[in-house]
């Protein structure tokens, strides 16, 4: 009888069921694919329930901040007693120059072989005239109040270094400057990592509470993603149309495949930093391209990145929690895959050719001003794109109408792009799990084989 009951069906684990089907990959392209469909047929409904999903992007972003702020400051103070911590850092030096050189060619050359600017139909160009003229003085009103005068070049390095440092932390916290917040975890993380441990003992436990806290908040969120994939697309779709899609379809051919390809790279990198197969890495990986795509948001992406890499792929914890924030806020990959792309684009349509010389300009240019975006917002980033043109002397403004109408999908791929960077940069500088415990077993085994003195 023993035998027959335990021999009998298990019982059916609907919650591991619907886990499955909610981050199947199938599920998010079903679910976009109805997004796109919802917005044409039924605009009036997708307008209607766009709040819904506003309300669940704004519970993503209210554990951000407390996130990054537990888990950066309890690594530093972890990290300040490790004395081989430096050579992550010089690693993630390298990691940025790399990632910024990649983000350039990659762009640069799939804009030069394609040629998205280049619109041979006159028709295809009387459209995108009339376009631009539809939009009214949309490109100036945006434009100009976000970029510095061309006159004024020489206070932007002052500018960005006055707006690191921030003069109220708690104002940084409560306004969300995310780059002002990781330089105050950063200080107050090495200043806490010099007090002896007895007194930071009951802050380490706190911020690891809070940061355990936050990890239970995103596991709750994350069952609503593909829902709210479905109205986010529902509502831009609704709001745009397809007319901006087919008119930017070269420049977002060139996106998509930047992004495509920094998608698949990152894939590989993490593949074999955490000796899984290629197709069981994209199945770990799905929950936070959902998470991507859904927020368009870099740093709402975090807590995403750090579980993933911890979690399942079984990375240092302490190394990962550094690493993520930090790189986050240099790996800026999106940003310069918009800025080659879109003054390469602009330049194309214009007619203006491009020397050698003008190509390197605009690749460290580009690598430069991308390092600058840190939390900032998807308008406000393209809109500095006229920084780059105004070095070549070729108009921004009238195409700022055209950039700012696939604003959607632009900042999608720039998220996808960055996020995916982020992830496999710190896979290649921390180490595993397996790899720390067989170096704290060799150190156990070095000190019994040590004689006695």
């Amino acid at each position: 009888m023993a035998v027959t009951e335990a021999a009998g069906p298990l019982a059916f684990d609907w919650r591991l069921a619907a886990r499955r089907i909610l981050r199947s990959p199938a599920t998010t392209i079903a679910m976009i694919g109805a997004g796109i469909l919802c917005g044409l047929y039924y605009p009036a409904f997708a307008h209607a329930i766009s709040p819904v999903a506003q309300l669940y992007l704004n519970f993503l972003k209210m554990v951000v901040l407390p996130y990054l702020v537990s888990s950066v400051i309890f690594s530093i103070m972890s990290m300040v007693q490790d004395p081989n911590s430096v050579r992550y850092l010089g690693r993630v030096g390298m990691a940025v120059l790399v990632v910024s050189f990649l983000s350039v060619l990659v762009s640069g050359t799939y804009s030069l072989v394609l040629q998205p600017g280049q619109i041979e139909n006159p028709q295809s160009r009387i459209e995108l005239g009339e376009f631009i003229n539809s939009q009214g003085s949309v490109s100036t009103d945006l434009a100009f109040p976000y970029q510095p005068p061309p006159n004024e070049g020489s206070d932007t390095g002052h500018s960005i270094l006055l707006d690191l440092v921030p003069n109220n932390v708690f104002s940084a916290l409560a306004s969300g400057q995310t780059i002002q917040v990781l330089l105050f975890c950063l200080l107050f993380g090495l200043a806490m990592g010099k007090i002896p441990q007895p007194s930071s003992m009951s802050l380490s436990q706190a911020l690891n509470a809070v940061y355990r806290a936050c990890t239970v908040l995103t596991n709750w969120f994350i069952w609503g993603l593909p829902f709210a994939t479905f109205i986010l697309i529902a509502d831009q779709t609704a709001s745009t149309g397809t007319k901006p899609l087919t008119l930017m379809g070269g420049y977002l051919l060139v996106m998509g495949l930047s992004c495509l390809t920094f998608i698949a790279g990152a894939f590989g990198v993490i593949a074999i930093c955490s000796r899984r197969s290629y197709w069981a890495t994209i199945k770990t990986c799905q929950p936070l391209l959902m998470v991507a795509i859904t927020t368009r948001s870099t740093v709402a992406s975090l807590p995403w990145v750090i579980n993933l890499l911890s979690e399942r792929l079984r990375f240092s914890l302490v190394v990962v929690e550094l690493l993520v924030p930090l790189q986050a806020a240099l790996l800026r990959t999106g940003p310069a895959l918009l800025y080659t792309s879109g003054v390469l684009f602009i330049a194309q349509l214009y007619g203006r050719p491009l020397a050698i010389p003008d190509l390197l300009l605009v690749g460290i240019t580009s690598a430069l001003l991308a390092l600058t975006t840190g939390g900032m917002g998807s308008l406000l980033i393209l809109s500095q794109m006229s920084i780059v043109c105004g070095y070549l002397k070729i108009p921004f403004e009238a195409a700022f109408a055209l950039f700012v109408a696939v604003d959607a999908a632009v900042d999608t791929f720039m998220t996808l792009s960055s996020v995916c960077t982020v992830a496999a940069s710190t896979a290649m500088i921390a180490p595993s799990h397996r790899e720390t415990t067989q170096s704290v077993e060799a150190a156990s085994e070095q000190l019994e084989a040590e004689p006695a003195q």
